[in-house]
């Protein structure tokens, strides 16, 4: 990828990243109801012409779910791409999953603030579930080819598409029990040293599972 290209891409996603923090800043602080995109994008330190580039509506900045949902080429290259052989496929598509699915913020409370978000406007909820379901088709589409540059070889299209998104959510596992870890003990994330750690460990146990069942 160019270096043009790669700066460029880099500065967009933290624009995006910067209007998603926003709007739950403000909601979280304002309502709702009172909080404008013209008060999002003054906080994220944009114009609203600039908004409208990456989102349609808040309730989309707010959830992040733009108009160009989309996986970092260069994050989505590297994975396909790898020497690791079969052996590695399960760690590494469950590590490319959580980096894909997740929005990069420099905010580690980012995801407890996601969550009291929908506690207070259940009908953020289904807007989650479109952007990650949106994500999670790109998501299939990378997984797919990584598949085929191992030489993985399918009867049919369907075959093929089917196999990838069985292994997408397979290696989602490790991402939603880390989630449910912190939501049980937030206090966790404190005395793991983060959220990775976490993730770290529910990934160890994954892999454990996975290999007593062969």
């Amino acid at each position: 990828m160019p270096a043009e290209e790669s700066l460029r891409s880099k500065k967009a996603r933290m624009t995006r990243n910067a209007l998603h923090e926003a709007a739950i800043t403000r909601v979280l602080e304002d309502g709702l109801a009172a909080a404008t995109v013209a008060t999002i994008a003054a906080d994220a330190g944009v114009s609203t012409r600039t908004f409208f580039n990456y989102f349609d509506t808040k309730e989309d900045a707010i959830v992040g779910l733009g108009a160009d949902v989309s996986v970092d080429e260069g994050l989505a290259d590297d994975y396909v791409h790898s020497d690791s052989g079969l052996s590695a496929l399960a760690e590494e598509t469950a590590r490319f999953v959580r980096e894909a699915l997740l929005i990069g913020s420099v905010d580690p409370e980012l995801p407890a603030r996601r969550r009291r978000l929908f506690a207070l406007y259940p009908e953020l909820v289904s807007k989650s579930f479109d952007r990650a379901e949106a994500l999670e088709e790109i998501v299939a589409g990378h997984v797919l080819r990584r598949l085929r540059h191992l030489g993985q070889e399918f009867s049919t299209e369907d075959s093929a598409w089917r196999s990838a998104r069985m292994l997408t959510q397979l290696c989602r596992v490790p991402l939603n029990h880390a989630g449910q870890t912190i939501k049980r003990n937030p206090e966790a994330v404190e005395e793991k040293g983060g959220t990775p750690a976490i993730f770290d460990d529910s990934l160890g146990l994954f892999l454990k599972v996975l290999d007593r069942l062969r």
